[in-house]
């Protein structure tokens, strides 16, 4: 026979929930494992017991939620850089993708409180986004002088912007993803001296 109360299965997914919405109304300074557990509706005690601090709730409801891109391999280097680009676009302009640009700038004020954050996502996104640019020059799509970094800030740059300065018609242009890739393609591509 089982003493206690039942674990409750939903309860992270109404945790992750509740960060979400709490730190998108709030910020940082506003944000407390209180404010998660009155939103979940979740004991205090629950929420204590699995959680050691502020961050690492936030750390982890972004992990679960945020837009990581999923990996993506169409054949071309082409091709995954446009699913590369839509994917972000999806991610960004839904509730986590907010909160997480919102967290990223905040980290920029509190980099010792949210530095896992910054760590965690951009180091997934990096590694997902440079193995695109190595499989491209592995088949001899791209040359291996290509300048990948620069490569990938003009196709995520471009898209954040997006999201950010025109986030109603973010999703809808169908073609936005395509005309991003192409101009970063021909802006990194080696020119012909001659």
């Amino acid at each position: 026979m089982t003493r206690g109360r039942p674990r409750d299965p939903d309860l992270e997914h109404r945790v992750h929930d509740a960060v979400l919405e709490v730190y998108w109304e709030t910020g940082w300074a506003g944000f407390t494992l209180d404010a998660v557990a009155r939103r979940a509706r979740v004991g205090r005690a629950a929420l204590y017991s699995r959680w050691s601090s502020k961050a690492t709730l936030l750390v982890e409801a972004l992990e679960v939620r945020s837009p990581l891109p999923v990996p993506v391999d169409t054949g071309s280097v082409r091709g995954d850089l446009v699913e590369l680009a839509r994917q972000l676009v999806d991610g960004y302009t839904g509730p986590a993708g907010l909160v997480t640009l919102r967290a990223a700038l905040e980290a920029r004020v509190h980099p010792d409180l949210l530095a896992g954050l910054t760590d965690t996502l951009n180091t997934s996104r990096l590694l997902a986004a440079r193995e695109i640019v190595r499989r491209g020059v592995a088949r001899g799509e791209l040359p291996a002088a290509t300048p990948t970094t620069l490569l990938l800030e003009l196709v995520t740059g471009a898209v954040l912007s997006h999201v950010l300065f025109a986030p109603g018609g973010a999703r809808a242009d169908p073609g936005y993803a395509e005309r991003v890739v192409d101009a970063a393609l021909r802006a990194t591509s080696p020119r012909e001296s001659g």
